[in-house]
């Protein structure tokens, strides 16, 4: 019912006017630590954001300052998001942009939601379906397969914390993914959801598009 009426509310908005609603700070609440500037302990990280998305992202100059943090961020990135990119291994890569996309635009994240639906894009997801995934009407776009609708739920109920208690959708996801599988992708989505959370709290929002994160580079 709920997804009924937030598609009824606005039919014609376009996931490019979600994105241009959300909150976008001019400046960060602590200052970016810019390239050029790091201590030899944060060089090595930017060194892997290099390799890993040719830039170094505003959200991780700005994690700099804990470089621990900031680590723990990127070798997630490396061993999960980015290793799925590179091994070419797109089924893994959408079932975990979706996980990351659920939150980013429930929360109204500037910075997760444009990076992620760049990459959506790139993933081959149509703006007619990032646009289901803002208004929750996934379930209406026949685009979709009934494993993406699943982890759309699923993603879904670990952001709004309903998780602990739907079994019979825990069940479904059995039937099409392991249990390796499930952890990474219920992690994914519960990271992202810190991710937003960070990110608002500390004003930082996302490259332009001619600067973005290269999510080509191999």
């Amino acid at each position: 019912m709920e997804s009924t009426q937030q598609t009824e509310v606005n039919p014609k908005k376009s996931i490019g006017q979600v994105l241009s609603a959300m909150a976008c700070p001019i400046n960060t609440r602590v200052p970016l630590i810019e390239p050029g500037r790091e201590s030899p302990e944060v060089k090595e990280l930017y060194d892997l954001c290099h390799d890993m998305y040719g830039i170094v992202p505003k959200f991780i100059q700005v994690l700099a300052h804990a470089p621990g943090a900031a680590r723990s961020f990127l070798i997630f990135d490396r061993d999960i998001k980015v290793a799925a990119l590179q091994a070419g291994d797109k089924e893994r890569s959408r079932m975990q942009v979706l996980c990351i996309l659920k939150p980013s635009l429930d929360n109204s994240c500037h910075n997760c939601a444009h990076h992620n639906v760049a990459l959506a894009r790139q993933l081959e997801f149509t703006d007619e379906q990032l646009l289901s995934i803002s208004s929750n009407s996934w379930h209406q776009n026949n685009d979709f397969t009934e494993k993406e609708k699943i982890v759309l739920d699923w993603a879904n109920a670990v952001t709004d914390m309903s998780a602990r208690d739907k079994n019979s959708l825990f069940h479904k996801m059995l039937k099409h993914f392991s249990n390796s599988e499930i952890v990474e992708l219920t992690y994914t989505t519960a990271l992202w959801n810190c991710t937003n959370r960070l990110a608002e709290a500390m004003h930082i929002t996302a490259e332009s598009s001619d600067k973005g994160i290269n999510w080509n580079k191999k």
